[in-house]
């Protein structure tokens, strides 16, 4: 079914990936984790692999406190568009500004999310994070 979005979720999808910016701003990792479902699957920029919301929680809880604290991200929704009824797949730009510790510096991201329609909205079923390499020139 590759459908187009309609208005009213386009918007609801907008927002919850403001609310992820926004979270990982305030280095707030319950915050970050709760539009997750319960039994997420989420995939770092490192590969590892985590299930559940709570393990989402706890390994960005570990990065806001060390290699990425007082960073700041920029996400830009790239695409979205339903695969069903009731599933949404989303690609999301990220730009990344660590101010020092071993990552310090901008690094750019892609992000793809499976959504699934919950009430009252939508939330995370699986998170897919690649970290693009630096190109010639590029800040």
């Amino acid at each position: 079914m590759n459908a187009p979005l309609s208005a009213e979720d386009r918007t609801a999808i907008e927002v919850l990936v403001t609310s992820l910016e926004t979270a990982w701003n305030a280095g707030d990792a319950d915050a970050f984790a709760a539009p997750f479902t319960d039994d997420t699957d989420f995939v770092n920029i490192r590969a590892e692999h985590f299930r559940g919301r709570a393990a989402v929680a706890a390994g960005h809880a570990g990065i806001f406190r060390s290699v990425y604290a007082g960073s700041m991200n920029r996400y830009t929704v790239e695409a979205a568009r339903l695969l069903g009824p009731d599933f949404a797949l989303v690609h999301v730009h990220a730009v990344l500004d660590v101010p020092s510790g071993p990552l310090a510096g901008r690094h750019r991201a892609l992000f793809s999310m499976v959504l699934t329609r919950v009430a009252p909205g939508w939330q995370i079923a699986s998170f897919h994070n690649t970290m693009q390499p630096p190109a010639p020139g590029r800040e």
